[in-house]
């Protein structure tokens, strides 16, 4: 970590060329505040075209840790129509807000973003985002320790910072700025009077005079200007939607006199955020809009440090999180039933008892659907059940889908639920096949029966999506297993699988994590098969032709270091690919939207990237 000598030096004094992107800009070295600390202006961290480049300043503290200051990204308020990085509140900027932040040892970088009536949300999040993502890639440069960034915003700016904390839908967006390869996540945000429900906030009249809302369209909404070009809705726009227990900890602070941004906005907020029990403080106090009225600003402003100061402590980028407390709540409900986990019972008994699981633990949840249909298909050994689920949008995709169980449990009711989530999300006519199952039916029955169905599918692919050129292999688990050979087989055939889709899939049935389901699938020569790429995909001769692959996987799993190097592998063969690593998951999330919220987030935002991936394909 550079001195602060060092760091005196650091700047830019001479333009690049505009392809440069932000390294075209020149930025001078630093000079020392009143107060000692290290001031940089004008620092670009975006350059997206047809737009200013997007700047901010940064404030250094002169007494530091050596691995750097914790990182604080203030977002202005304004209504989303007004304000700059340079502008605060007068209230705020009496206080001396930014510099108490400061003195308490936070390095701090005022950020601009695209304001709504230049860019429709959510580019403003993004660009909360990006400066993040920026400020973590120059870290090292200025001084700042980049694994414990915070977000701090005030009204529209806290709801931006909220969004940019929260919402995992946004992973699926481009993303903007340079440093894509380094991580938006935050470890804490600060919501200082920020709306959290905008479908809650009725439309109000607008105050001339406000620090914050922007000028009223329709009738005196608020939000006409915020939503006048997105193709979000509001309730998309809420970051109460958003909340889960794996999101960074939020501290909330709102005037209960405010006649701009209701005071129940932040208590929907903070109930929802002990609902799903987050890291959360709650400070309601006298004042209006920006505290207004009410000589509270330093106190709030104390309060907030605080718990930046212990959140902080705790939380770093990368470093182990606890499982999802609402999933280790369940599970550790199933398991005081005797019947969990599954796979330790009889495969009869296993069975039976998974049928209770799911109706009595994690039933699912209901999603948008034109129809569902059973049918059965002409397989090797009698006929195969299929069910079709079909989406409420038209389609040309076709998706089969395999489910998981260890090949020893689940059928096409156990999965219904992710298939549906499926269809309604990633917009596809979604193909269930129930395929026999070990320990009575062992390798290579189920593959065979899922090369039958598929290979019927894309005979009479008129049925269903009507183009054999959009047909995804999708599964989860040991169903994971089956697809990723299925489509490992096809390809090598010369068959068109347009992407594949992989929920924590098993696929290096090698190791001793799955000792006990292997020899159920494979029978007596378990440990001569379990090297046949057919049975262990990892290990096929080459990956470079397959298509482009969804995975997600949660960092509890047993299947975790598997998963990774199975999406590695993919990687250096350049298979074009979106791997997920929830940190706060295990074995499971994709059935457990209706119990957790991490789980739900992390479900919708895998079925969301496959839409992004497909419509990739057709462009």
């Amino acid at each position: 970590m550079p001195e602060s000598d060092d760091l005196l030096a650091v700047a830019r004094p001479e333009p690049g060329p505009l392809s440069d992107g932000t390294a075209a800009f020149p930025f001078d070295p630093p000079v020392r505040g009143a107060d000692g600390e290290l001031r940089w202006d004008a620092l670009v961290y975006a350059v997206e075209p047809g737009y200013r480049p997007l700047m901010l300043d940064l404030r250094v503290p002169a007494e530091r840790p050596a691995e750097g200051a914790p990182l604080v990204v203030w977002v202005h308020g304004g209504g989303w129509v007004h304000g700059s990085r340079r502008r605060r509140a007068p209230h705020l900027h009496q206080n001396r807000v930014v510099e108490r932040i400061v003195a308490a040892g936070f390095a701090v970088a005022l950020v601009d973003y695209r304001l709504a009536a230049e860019a429709a949300l959510p580019a403003g999040v993004l660009d909360v985002q990006a400066a993040v993502r920026w400020l973590r890639a120059q870290a090292g440069l200025f001084g700042l320790d980049g694994s414990r960034v915070a977000l701090w915003g005030e009204s529209a700016g806290a709801h931006l910072s909220l969004l940019a904390g929260l919402c995992r839908r946004l992973e699926a967006e481009p993303p903007v700025g340079e440093a894509t390869d380094r991580s938006a996540e935050v470890q804490a945000v600060v919501d200082w009077y920020g709306p959290s429900d905008l479908v809650a906030m009725s439309p109000s009249p607008v105050d001339a005079e406000s620090e914050e809302l922007g000028d009223g369209e329709a009738g005196g909404d608020v939000f006409a200007i915020l939503l006048r070009d997105t193709t979000w809705t509001r309730d998309e726009l809420s970051p109460v939607r958003y909340v889960r227990p794996d999101g960074p900890a939020v501290f909330v602070a709102h005037g209960k006199d405010d006649q701009l941004v209701p005071v129940e906005q932040s208590r929907i907020l903070h109930d929802a955020l002990l609902a799903a029990r987050v890291d959360a403080e709650y400070v309601e106090t006298a004042g209006d809009h920006v505290f207004v009225g009410a000589p509270v600003v330093p106190e709030v402003t104390d309060a907030s440090i605080s718990f930046l100061r212990r959140v902080l402590a705790e939380r770093r980028l990368g470093a182990p999180r606890p499982l999802d407390p609402q999933t280790a709540d369940m599970e550790e409900r199933m398991a005081a039933t005797g019947m969990w986990p599954l796979l330790e019972a009889p495969p009869e008994v296993a069975r039976e008892r998974g049928v209770v699981m799911r109706r009595d633990f994690y039933p699912p949840p209901p999603f948008p659907l034109v129809s569902v249909a059973d049918d059965v298909v002409p397989g090797p050994a009698g006929d195969i059940p299929i069910r079709v689920q079909r989406p409420p949008q038209p389609t040309d995709v076709t998706l089969l889908y395999v489910h998981g169980g260890g090949w020893v449990i689940g059928d096409l009711d156990s999965h219904q639920g992710s298939a549906a989530r499926l269809a309604a999300t990633a917009g596809a006519v979604v193909v269930q096949v129930d395929y026999r199952l070990a320990p009575e039916h062992p390798f290579p029955a189920g593959l065979d029966d899922c090369r039958a169905v598929a290979e019927w599918v894309l005979e009479h692919i008129d049925r269903f999506g009507g183009d054999r050129s959009r047909f995804v292999v999708a599964g989860d688990s040991a169903g994971g297993n089956l697809a990723a050979v299925l489509t490992q087989e096809f390809v090598d055939r010369g068959i068109p699988v347009a992407a594949q889709f992989l929920v924590y899939p098993s696929t290096d049935l090698r190791g001793d994590t799955s000792a006990d389901v292997r020899s159920l699938y494979l029978g007596a020569d378990a440990d001569a098969l379990a090297a046949d790429p057919r049975v262990s995909p990892v290990l096929a001769p080459t990956l470079a032709a397959l298509p482009p692959t969804v995975i997600g996987i949660g960092a509890h799993d047993f299947l975790h270091a598997d998963t990774l190097d199975y999406a590695a592998a993919l990687g250096a063969a350049g298979v074009p690919l979106v791997f997920r690593d929830f940190p706060t998951l295990d074995h499971g999330f994709f059935s457990f939207g209706s119990v957790s919220p991490a789980a739900e987030a992390a479900a919708d935002l895998m079925c969301r990237d496959l839409h992004r991936l497909l419509h990739r394909c057709t462009a």
